[in-house]
């Protein structure tokens, strides 16, 4: 109600109590002219009634303030004494398990086909086949080829043939078992080598003729045959036993009738507890070697070698820690000759924030210089050669490895290697043409640096370099470590130009050598040059199954000697097509 409305009641009740006063001082008025005769002592009493005076209404806050003159300060009491708990069940209501979808997958080729020519009469092959995904197995193939037939012009201008032939075939194949993998392949190699790396100065009797074309020239071809099975757990059971089981095979068989059987035979077996692996590997190798007309007599050498392994280990990991203590030890049987060597195992690594492995280890083995072996290594081996085992007496690693970024790697590593009887090849100078190498033994000690870094897809860029570092301390002969670099540098960078286009450089640094002076055994060794290596390649894309290739090979066209008296062939490229299908 407001003040307008107060006023107007406030109004109309004084008027109507104003009215009943005159109303009652006029009757008043009229008695007393009829008493007015008789004027004595009167007694006058006047009724009014309470007339209320209203005051102007005051306001009221609409958010009332209330003034505290109290105040409590709260004060909490805790217990711990222990409650009664009581078991209580609770069964989650069952849902239906999600289904998940996997991204379509890319489309595989079963296989690839390789055609290239070269200078110096070059053909090349090479062809892969594979199966597509299969849930139970997978088979392939490959096969390739690479000759050449050209000549080169030695150190007196003279053209002499230096051609080779090598080829591969091979077939293999997987099949998933439950809780198990078993493999196996069988394939066949050989590789054709001509002694053509004399030295055209050389004095030799007149009855010897210095040959200069293929047919006049030696040659040699080694083969090789090969199978092998072998069987490796994928239980992943938690207290399963892990295993791996590798029967292997291998006929070796050369252009002079030199042969050799060998069968080789591994096996794993390790157990995971906790954190802790312990674990077996063990071996036997077997070789029945046989050489067909041994030096200048008519006489077949024969003689078996027997090497048997067993390394036992224990390994313990963590989340940043993984150390292995073991031990190598290792029985050599050859031919009535009984030798036994143990070395540690040891092994240490720490993960540093997933990006840096500092590493440390300490182990050794031994390794076999038979004639096989060797021609993979020189294939410029002379058959009749002294062979014998190389003793790796203690080898240290240090090294750091990781990566600065997820495009950088890096891998560092130092190391010591105390080896007795290390083989170093020398030209046989039991031959007129000395055009054939034997292994020269002593005992030495060996310190290198390793160093590494790869770039992976920064941009269109990729590329790896890697070198290096050889320091020979020798300990019984102070003679050079013949045929052996200082250092060694490699480089390989790809630019992807475009989707259709990519080329890059492939660059071998290898440092000075030595070759021992057999004539003059104290003239320190005639030297090598050091060899650059530089390629270039690229590819170019047609369509995405189909492809062209070029490279060029040695663009300095240097005289590169990787072997006393054997001069590689200079400048070379080959053009090719790739076809995928």
């Amino acid at each position: 109600m407001n003040n307008n409305s107060l006023k107007s009641i406030f109004m109309r009740v004084k008027i109507k109590y104003l009215s009943i006063a005159v109303m009652l001082f006029i009757a008043n008025c009229v008695f007393a002219q009829e008493d007015e005769g008789n004027l004595g002592q009167q007694t006058v009493i006047i009724y009014n009634e309470y007339t209320p005076v209203l005051k102007d209404a005051s306001r009221i806050q609409f958010l009332p303030v209330i003034i505290d003159t109290i105040k409590v300060k709260p004060v909490f009491e805790y217990s711990t004494s222990p409650t009664t708990v009581y078991k209580t069940d609770y069964t989650p209501t069952s849902i239906v398990a999600a289904s998940l979808k996997g991204e379509p997958l890319q489309r595989l080729d079963n296989g690839m086909i390789k055609l290239g020519m070269g200078n110096y009469l070059s053909p090349f092959v090479e062809v892969y086949y594979n199966s597509r995904r299969e849930k139970n197995f997978s088979v392939g193939a490959f096969a390739k080829h690479q000759s050449s037939f050209g000549k080169i012009k030695n150190s007196a201008g003279q053209k002499i043939f230096s051609g080779y032939n090598d080829n591969i075939i091979k077939t293999y194949g997987k099949k998933f078992l439950r809780n198990s993998t078993l493999s196996g392949d069988i394939g066949f190699s050989s590789n054709q080598i001509y002694f053509y790396g004399y030295n055209p100065d050389i004095i030799i009797p007149f009855t010897v003729e210095k040959p200069r074309d293929r047919n006049e020239m030696e040659m040699q071809r080694y083969n090789r045959l090969n199978a092998k099975v072998g069987i490796v757990s994928t239980n992943t059971a938690q207290n399963r036993i892990d295993y791996n089981f590798d029967l292997a095979y291998q006929y070796f068989f050369t252009a002079s009738d030199d042969s050799q059987h060998k069968i080789k035979f591994d096996a794993g077996l390790s157990k995971l507890i906790k954190a802790n692996r312990f674990g077996l590997d063990a071996g036997v190798v077997f070789n029945n070697n046989v050489f067909d007309n041994v030096g200048f007599t008519s006489i077949n050498m024969k003689y078996n070698e027997v090497f048997l392994t067993a390394d036992p280990y224990f390994k313990h990991y963590t989340e940043n820690w993984q150390i292995k203590l073991g031990a190598k030890t290792t029985g050599e049987f050859i031919d009535g000759v009984n030798d036994y060597h143990i070395y540690p195992d040891i092994q240490f690594q720490h993960n540093i924030s997933n990006t840096i492995i500092p590493y440390a280890g300490f182990s050794g083995y031994i390794e076999n210089n038979n004639f096989e072996h060797l021609s993979f290594v020189n294939p410029f081996i002379n058959r009749n050669n002294n062979f014998q085992v190389t003793n790796y007496a203690q080898i240290i690693d240090v090294g750091l490895k990781g990566n600065i970024s997820k495009n950088l790697y890096f891998h560092i590593n130092g190391n010591y290697s105390k080896i007795d009887n290390m083989g170093f090849f020398v030209n046989d100078t039991t031959l007129d043409l000395e055009n054939k190498f034997v292994l020269e033994y002593t005992n030495i000690e060996r310190f290198s640096g390793y160093g590494e870094f790869a770039l992976r897809n920064v941009g269109k860029f990729s590329g790896i370099l890697k070198g290096h570092y050889y320091y020979y301390s020798y300990i019984k002969s102070r003679e050079k470590a013949w045929h052996m670099p200082t250092f060694d540098v490699y480089l390989r960078a790809n630019y992807q130009f475009d989707e259709k286009l990519s080329f890059g450089v492939e660059t071998g640094v290898l440092s000075t050598r030595y070759a021992k002076n057999m004539d003059n055994p104290t003239s320190g060794g005639h030297k090598l040059k050091p060899i650059i290596d530089l390629n270039i390649y690229a590819d170019y894309c047609f369509a995405s199954n189909f492809n062209a290739f070029i490279y060029l090979n040695n663009l300095t066209a240097q005289k590169q000697y990787y072997w006393n008296n054997y001069q590689s062939q200079g400048f070379n490229v080959m053009l090719g097509l790739k076809y995928m299908f």
